[in-house]
């Protein structure tokens, strides 16, 4: 009680009431408030518990707290992310060690929608002087549509936005006074606005302190112009150490992880003005329906009847709120992304006959460094609803004033003054909630138990890894790492944010066989179906269990399998794409338990496209498709393991608004991949100048030899380096050739080939001898070998023997 009794009473009154706001906004959640988590079922709120669950477990158990080694089994993550960002997972964890994890969770939400309100309290008390006109500032803050959109998906982290406030608030006390104190507070919250998410440093503090610095610079106040940007800088560095991991981790993170999504996440025109079409109060409306659409949770920005009209009569009568519309136009105009959207549709003009895009700043800001590892732009609301509570708050003090002016009523001026200031805030709280039922806010909850018969997986030893399906759903994933917090075993995928990093080959192909003998080699025990995310004609759980049996567990939500036990060694397996269109790119996926060579057959057509073959990442053949174009691509696969085979177009289709406008796509028939053709000795050589031969093959069949090649460049490679295959016969005569450049290749890339060699039809009986290297033309001698080879006279003339074949 001694800590309370420091803090002036006032401020405990209004964070209390601020807390009872949250139970409004958010009911009915203190009636499920220990066994159901809020959150919609399309949000993140199952991915952010399981973080939360792990943390707690990892106090508890003494395991890392930054490396997951129950994700992505049997490799496990880094959690290092989770260091960047403490406030996502902070307070809940401590919670939920003496509490249920739906509790814990909830309750960490509701102090943080309390303290968003408070702090908005404060900067605003400052600001007027008034405590009513704060009050209705923090309620207007913390209550703001946005930040319901982000507490429906769960992002609990994106919703501590305290500190801005407390930030702006020492920012104008140290221009006021000059004094260092305020430097120092002011980089205290500067660092503090970024510990529940990294990207407030783009979405909140970018135009806010941005819409700073150009307010000093126009009024020329250099001194304070010197403070507050030594005082970002100070920030900035010290929020480093708990940025760097953010930045390695995506400097590390794989190309296919990257998202997409600036033009769908954009705010629409009309989302300021677009309340939620299940309030009774709006459901007349038609078109906010178009606007916000059926997944909302990004694209709320509604400003409100209430807000909106204190916001005018602030500017109309206090200039100081002027400049709080600056930053908040600012803001608004970046949540609209790159493409101007009416309706959730682009919008379009025509520039000299050409139809065209409406394209908006953000089209070039999101390249800048930076700013370009978001991509989501409506969540600029989030500055946009600072700058709206600021400005209500002033436009309570001007009735708060005009009231008290008000002398015939002098008598009932305080009550009078009251009851304004109750009216609007119930305005805020009646108009401002999205969702609702039956007549009564409705904030979407989930199940916060997990099934008992999974949870009672936890005792068992004998359960090494989980397999949750269909993988490559996003929610599938983030339920799995829910089930987890019961059953506390391993999962094959997880992820720490957004999608597993697990190579997608080998979940794909884990998934589309089911195969017994490759699920018990990655470690799978057991095999949870995610129905309500399987396939609409339920194919996934037909297939299930014709392989797996009947499940251990069913209800409507999962069905639960225990894998048969085999001692069966998995074989060469492969899912091929067959898709008959590409516009982007296609994906086959490999498994081989032995280093080897495999043919792939099909037959593409286009009309003058650039299609790639990649594996693993690395190119390995380019064809200029021009037609019907049968290709053979032979593909080595170096060691064991998975591997993903993508055909890409270059460059992709763009997605395409027009239905008057096509896409040059790229169409795919006869898709075939042949039988594994085991490799033994898989050691490469390497050649002078940066040539390195992976492996090589000899296929020679009556009437044609084909020598299949996979090389790799360490430097670039011109028109005038050229490949050669000799075909030499036991005298060491030269009987067949095929001398050719393989074209300008970028250092760092890779490339397979098939040679065709046509052999002269009097060839004798015999054994013949194939030979392959490099020379540059006109120069004609070969590139030495570097690599340690028995054939030392024929490594240092620069000829490597790669096969024989005979001819009886």
């Amino acid at each position: 009680m001694k800590v309370f009794s420091r803090l002036p009473r006032i401020h405990i009154a209004v964070y209390g009431a601020y807390l009872v706001a949250a139970l409004l906004i958010t009911w009915p959640l203190l009636t499920v408030f220990s066994t159901r988590f809020i959150g919609h079922p399309f949000g993140d709120t199952y991915e952010y518990a399981g973080l939360i669950w792990w943390m707690k477990h990892a106090v508890q158990t003494g395991a890392p707290l930054f490396f997951q080694p129950l994700l992505a089994y049997p490799d496990g993550l880094s959690a290092a992310y989770l260091w960047s960002i403490p406030l996502q997972s902070f307070p809940a964890w401590f919670f939920a060690l003496v509490m249920s994890l739906p509790a814990a969770f909830n309750l960490s939400i509701l102090l943080t929608l309390a303290l968003n309100g408070w702090s908005m309290f404060f900067l605003v008390s400052y600001l007027t002087r008034n405590r009513a006109a704060a009050f209705v500032s923090g309620l207007v803050f913390m209550a703001y549509p946005t930040f319901q959109g982000q507490l429906a998906a769960g992002h609990i982290g994106l919703l501590q936005q305290w500190a801005v406030p407390l930030l702006i608030y020492a920012l104008l006390r140290l221009r006021e006074s000059g004094e260092r104190r305020w430097m120092i507070y002011g980089a205290l919250f500067f660092v503090a606005s970024l510990l529940g998410s990294s990207l407030n440093l783009i979405y909140v503090l970018f135009p806010v302190m941005a819409a700073l610095i150009v307010s000093l610079l126009f009024r020329r106040e250099w001194a304070s112009l010197r403070r507050t940007i030594l005082t970002i800088i100070l920030g900035g560095l010290g929020s480093l150490i708990f940025l760097i991991p953010v930045l390695l981790e995506g400097a590390a993170s794989p190309i296919r992880l990257s998202e997409g999504g600036t033009v769908a996440f954009s705010a629409d025109l009309l989302a300021v003005v677009s309340p939620s079409f299940q309030n009774p109060l709006f459901s007349a409306i038609d078109y906010p329906h178009q606007v916000l659409g059926v997944d909302p949770f990004e694209k709320m920005a509604y400003v409100g009847i209430a807000a909106g009209l204190l916001a005018l009569l602030a500017l109309w009568r206090r200039p100081k709120a002027r400049g709080w519309l600056l930053l908040a136009l600012f803001a608004w105009i970046l949540s609209l992304g790159p493409i101007l959207k009416i309706l959730d549709t682009p919008a379009h003009r025509v520039i000299e006959g050409y139809d065209t895009l409406v394209t908006l700043p953000w089209i070039a800001a999101q390249n800048l460094p930076l700013l370009n590892i978001s991509r989501t732009p409506a969540r600029f609301n989030f500055t946009v609803a600072l700058a709206v509570a600021i400005m209500a708050g002033y436009g309570v003090s001007v009735l708060w004033d005009g009231i008290g002016h008000w002398r015939r009523t002098a008598r009932y001026q305080p009550r009078l003054q009251w009851v304004v200031v109750i009216l609007i805030s119930a305005l805020v709280l009646y108009e401002y909630p999205f969702f609702w039922t039956n007549g009564l806010p409705g904030m979407p909850t989930l199940p916060g138990s997990v099934p008992q018969p999974i949870a009672d997986l936890a005792g068992q030893t004998n359960v090494r890894a989980v397999f949750d399906i269909p993988w490559d759903h996003l929610l599938t994933d983030k339920e799995a790492m829910f089930l987890q917090t019961g059953h506390e075993h391993p999962l094959l995928a997880g992820h720490i944010a957004r999608r597993t990093p697990v190579d997608p080959a080998k979940l794909s192909l884990l998934q589309g066989t089911l195969d017994p003998a490759l699920l018990n080699a990655a470690g799978a025990d057991v095999v949870i179906l995610h129905k309500q995310w399987d396939d609409a004609e339920g194919k996934t759980e037909s297939f299930t269990r014709a392989k797996l049996g009947d499940p251990f567990y069913e209800d409507d939500d999962y069905a639960a399998f225990n894998v048969p036990k085999t001692d069966s060694t998995p074989v060469f397996t492969s899912v091929l794409s067959r898709d008959g269109v590409v516009t982007d790119h296609s994906d086959s996926y490999i498994y081989t338990p032995k280093p080897g060579w495999v043919m792939l057959t099909q037959t593409l057509d286009a009309d003058w496209r650039l299609a790639t073959l990649t594996v693993n990442g690395k190119q390995v053949y380019r064809w200029t498709v021009s037609g019907s174009t049968p290709v053979q691509a032979p593909l080595f696969l170096p060691q064991a393991g998975y591997y993903t085979v993508t055909l890409a177009l270059e460059p992709p289709c763009p997605t395409i608004a027009s239905p008057a406008l096509s896409c040059n796509s790229l169409k795919v028939s006869d898709v075939l991949l042949g039988d594994l053709i085991p490799v033994e000795d898989t050691k490469s050589t390497v050649f002078a100048n940066g040539l390195t031969l992976n492996a090589g093959y000899v296929d020679y069949r009556e009437g044609g030899l084909s020598v299949w090649l996979d090389w790799f460049f360490d430097s670039a490679r011109t028109e005038t380096d050229i490949r050669f295959v000799h075909v030499l016969d036991a005298d060491g005569k030269l009987v067949a050739q095929d001398d050719h450049t393989l074209g300008a290749q970028a250092a760092g890339g890779g490339w397979a080939e098939s040679v065709s060699i046509s052999l002269p039809t009097n060839l004798s009986a015999g054994s013949y001898k194939v030979y392959v290297g490099w020379y540059t033309y006109p120069d004609t001698t070969p590139f030495t070998i570097l690599s340690d080879s028995t054939d030392a006279q024929n490594a240092q003339n620069g000829v490597l023997e790669i096969g024989t074949f005979s001819i009886s």
